[in-house]
């Protein structure tokens, strides 16, 4: 039994409140009954306890221990004694948290319900002089708790097991879940998600319980001080050398320098970043000489830094070949970030363009953008997203200060993209004079004048002044926008709570690991839903018999619905068709690549070896002959009407 009277105090008591008494306290302690007195109330009572323990330590591990034993009771600091005196070595008073000991607005909720619950700690000192006249310090009974439980609230209730302080082991859970990536939110439903899974039926008494389920203000605290010691102060001058110290261990980590940061003439702050695995497709996928897709989104911190992503194109979908991070987006920032990443890029940039850059650079609208791009890329050519353009259109049409009514605006609208869809410059020059000759549209002088000023930039927007680009059939940018959705939900968690420094380390962290994963899956042929994408190999209505091959690489293909033909260059991705004169994938290149059995950067590396150990290369960087021998190869591959073997 770890509870009996004290000889001491030659105190009685019925031996069933005894039993009571000790359900409350800790087993692995002897305790010794001075007083007990029962109180108003089923399980209220006051007593004084003695104890054999001479330490600080022991003391605060049976304070632990019955707050355990009591874990409906949460017990706060009332009052803390530095001096204990000359007789006393540690002393403290503690009080039931429902009584707060400050008032409340009226009308405000509060848990305060002026609990007289309290509790007294002391621990006297040993005295071994012979005039001690106190029998408890000669039988080494020097620890003193005096406890009065009287508590005027109910104890097992939601209402109060929500106010308990998170345990220990939910906090370790919670950090272990942010360092894995999560946010405060999902984190929450991560631990919800296993505590319904673990407690079943009884899951609706251990969710009201806050030491198990922490509140989410709870969570967002935790997660703030977390991120505030793995990245330091979150703006000023101390921000920026703690970042520019991260970005030099980075690159030290990778043995190559893959980020830099510098603040311009106006104070502003530009970071470039090219990872290993950003490297790597700058001088392996061809597509990054030819195209390159750049965007740029705000709202991304809370700081609002601007994020710039250049981007290309492949079978396997947008691959980043570099990223800036700016405080502004103004033009002589924009120059200074391009300027930065240019001179962290591999010696073979651009599929070994190098310094020249790609050939075509396509953005939107933005003429800070386009202007920083010009004065880095000269040589590239810059073309707008038509999506963009006909979306600005769309915008300016139905704004109140066009002046124009609603039913003419789609007519509008739509006289303007003819414009853009023209197949010629013979019939864009007709669509631009009908347009202008129009009875509608001179009624809106505002209208003209916009569309005038649109139409002097038509290089960079006109469908037929772009076929001789090697743009392989893109005429949006939807690559970019895919990779700016990766970076806002897989990556930042659709959260702006983060600060630059972590902005920065979340890019070359995170960002890098989505695409490896996502690189491997297509190297070891497990897309999702690959049949939904441009690049799956569908030959169409494509008659293969009359298929020609011509030369190495060359092929006339008819046209099934016409007398037509179609001459496709496999190696250069390239068909006569609308669709592949820019060197976009069409059904005439796929019909050539299945009746022939011929890779094709074009279309998935379904049955492509050498494509797919490209992308297990750009995802790893290690050569193929550390992966298993044949690893990549296709044993068996079946399209619509046949089935061929694909060894070496």
């Amino acid at each position: 039994m770890t509870l009996s009277l004290c000889a001491c105090c030659n105190a009685s008591q019925d031996p069933g409140s005894l039993n009571d008494l000790e359900s409350f306290l800790p087993s692995q302690f002897k305790h010794e009954v001075c007083s007990y007195k029962k109180l108003g109330g089923e399980k209220n009572f006051q007593c004084v306890l003695r104890m054999k323990v001479d330490n600080e330590d022991d003391v605060q591990s049976w304070l632990e221990a019955f707050k355990s034993r009591t874990d409906s009771v949460t017990w706060r600091l009332a009052r803390t004694y530095p001096n204990a005196g000359l007789k006393n070595q540690y002393k403290i008073d503690l009080r039931c948290q429902h009584n707060t000991r400050h008032t409340c607005k009226p009308g405000k909720r509060t848990k305060d319900t002026k609990c007289p619950a309290t509790m007294s700690l002391v621990l006297k000192k040993s005295i071994k002089y012979p005039r001690s006249k106190d029998p408890h310090i000669k039988a080494g009974l020097l620890f003193i708790v005096t406890l009065r439980f009287e508590h005027n609230h109910p104890l097992s209730c939601a209402d109060v097991l929500k106010r308990k302080d998170v345990s220990e082991a939910t906090v370790t859970k919670l950090k272990t879940l942010f360092q894995n990536g999560h946010s405060p939110s999902s984190a929450l439903d991560m631990i919800k998600y296993d505590l319904q899974e673990e407690h079943g039926d009884q899951y609706v008494y251990v969710s009201a319980d806050r030491s198990i389920l922490p509140d989410p203000q709870f969570c967002y605290r935790l997660y703030y001080k977390v991120f505030e010691q793995a990245y330091g102060p979150a703006s000023g001058e101390a921000m920026f050398v703690d970042l520019e110290n991260r970005i030099h261990l980075y690159n030290e980590e990778q043995h190559q320098t893959c980020a830099k940061i510098e603040q311009t003439s106006d104070d502003q702050t530009v970071i470039a970043i090219c990872t290993p695995l950003m490297k790597r497709a700058h001088e392996t996928i061809k597509h990054s000489g030819e195209l390159v897709f750049v965007d740029s989104s705000g709202n991304c911190d809370r700081h609002n830094s601007r994020i710039f992503v250049m981007l290309t194109h492949s079978s396997a979908g947008g691959v980043p070949l570099g990223i800036i991070v700016a405080t502004s987006e103004s033009q002589s920032t924009v120059t200074a970030g391009f300027k930065l990443l240019k001179s962290i890029l591999p010696d073979g940039a651009f599929y070994g363009r190098g310094e020249d850059g790609p050939q075509v650079i396509m953005t939107d609208d933005c003429k800070a953008l386009r202007q920083g791009l010009h004065a880095v890329y000269p040589d590239a050519a810059l073309i707008l997203c038509i999506f963009h353009l006909l979306q600005a259109m769309w915008r300016w049409l139905w704004d109140a200060h066009s002046g124009i009514p609603k039913q003419n605006r789609p007519y509008l609208l739509q006289l303007f993209k003819r414009m853009v869809y023209a197949d010629t410059t013979v019939e864009l020059e007709v669509q631009h004079n009908h347009l202008l000759n129009d009875e509608i549209v001179h009624k809106y002088p505002k209208f003209l004048a916009h569309v005038d000023t649109v139409y002097q930039r038509r290089e960079a927007w006109a469908d037929c002044l772009q076929k001789e680009l090697p743009i392989r059939g893109n005429r949006t940018n939807n690559f970019v926008e895919s990779s700016m959705r990766v970076i806002k939900e897989k990556v930042f968690m659709r959260l702006k709570a983060f600060n630059v420094t972590q902005t920065v380390h979340f890019l070359y962290t995170r960002l890098e690991a989505y695409y490896i994963r996502r690189l491997m899956d297509v190297a070891n042929n497990r897309m999702a839903n690959p049949s939904q994408s441009k690049y799956n190999a569908d030959d169409g209505d494509v008659n293969l018999d009359n298929i020609v091959k011509e030369g190495d690489t060359s092929f006339t293909v008819p046209s099934r619905s016409s007398e037509r033909l179609y001459h496709v260059d496999i190696t250069l991705g390239t068909c006569t068709c609308p669709i592949g004169i820019t060197g976009g994938p069409c059904k005439h290149q796929s019909a050539v690549m299945n009746k022939f059995n011929i890779e094709s950067t074009n279309f998935l590396p379904t049955c492509s070896p050498n494509l797919r150990k490209m992308y297990y290369f750009i995802a790893t960087g290690r050569p193929e002959l550390e992966i298993v021998v044949h690893w990549f190869l296709t044993g068996v591959y079946q399209s619509i009407r046949h089935v061929f073997y694909v060894w070496d």
